[in-house]
């Protein structure tokens, strides 16, 4: 049985808290303070180079969010405690003290997501999930893309939606109007930012002499971004088979993904929803932090493009 709380009220405080967070780094990395960014952060749960600016402002992006929700969800009527996992923080609890197992939901956030690219200002993305653990399911989801300035959510009972603050429109996700059934001028997404993921990706032969073939086309993303971006209609399909995606990262994807409409796929062919074993999950990251459990995939808003996608790939 899950808590009483209002789906409506968490919604708007997470939209709130991510569009906080997407105005701080914009400020920060275009901001005078951008140079005081290369100080150290003593941090042991951080293993990013002494070097990388993007170390500070994640952190830094990271508690202004877990500040800003325990403000935000004393005032949600129901919600008593609350577990937050993040790449920076790792696991903890609120308030302190509460056992993690009493939490009414636990918050997978990824303050940046994409940072090898804020730093040159060219992409990024802030990325929160809530996951109800008495009914074991995510209920809501909000992913923003902080240099083009998007907003996408998703909750349980209500379709996936978008709101572009440079344009001021807003638009519902579902694929776009025409989705692709076919690999012919297909455009879809991989990680590649990493050259092992590129090689990777070059060496599915077979895969990518389908995509040649038919003047298909092979986008760059990352993180929750593969996915939301075909949700938006952006890119037609979505793959990632190297490495796969940490909870935090993707678990805002498959939550907007599903309720977009998507098919998302194991690599057995299997469906994914949004349904986690979260002792699962929080066991593998305290056994080695730096190997959380992580999910490949294929996601399409045709069921046909991503069985014909995985059929190609060599895993």
């Amino acid at each position: 049985m899950s808590i009483n709380y209002s789906e409506q009220d968490i919604l708007r405080y997470c939209q709130q808290v991510v569009l906080k967070a997407m105005n701080h780094v914009r400020a920060t990395m275009r901001g005078s303070k951008r140079l005081s960014l290369k100080d150290t952060i003593e941090n042991p749960n951080i293993a990013k180079s002494q070097d990388n600016l993007t170390k500070a402002v994640d952190k830094e992006a990271e508690d202004l969010i877990i500040a800003a929700l325990i403000k935000k969800f004393k005032k949600i009527t129901g919600i008593t405690s609350f577990t937050v996992f993040s790449e920076e923080l790792g696991i903890q609890t609120f308030p302190e003290g509460t056992d993690e197992k009493d939490a009414d939901l636990v918050i997978f956030i990824d303050p940046i997501d994409g940072t090898e690219f804020i730093e040159s200002m060219q992409g990024g993305w802030s990325l929160m999930a809530i996951y109800d653990r008495k009914a074991n399911e995510a209920i809501t989801a909000v992913a923003g893309d902080i240099f083009l300035n998007r907003l996408y959510w998703a909750s349980k009972n209500n379709y996936a939606e978008a709101l572009d603050f440079t344009t001021h429109s807003w638009f519902k996700l579902d694929g776009g109007p025409n989705p692709k059934t076919t690999l012919e001028g297909a455009r879809i997404n991989f990680l590649t930012t990493k050259a092992e993921r590129f090689l990777s990706v070059a060496q599915q032969t077979r895969l990518m002499n389908a995509i040649k073939e038919n003047d298909a086309r092979i986008n760059l993303s990352w993180g929750s971004n593969l996915i939301v971006q075909v949700a938006a209609g952006y890119a037609d399909a979505a793959v990632e088979f190297t490495k796969g995606f940490a909870t935090y990262d993707i678990l805002p994807g498959f939550l907007i993904g599903k309720k977009a409409g998507l098919t998302i796929l194991d690599l057995k062919g299997n469906p994914i929803d949004s349904t986690l074993d979260l002792d699962e999950v929080f066991a593998a990251y305290r056994t080695d932090p730096k190997k959380p459990e992580r999910t490949k995939f294929v996601a399409a808003r045709s069921e046909k493009l991503a069985r014909t996608i995985l059929e190609l790939l060599d895993v």
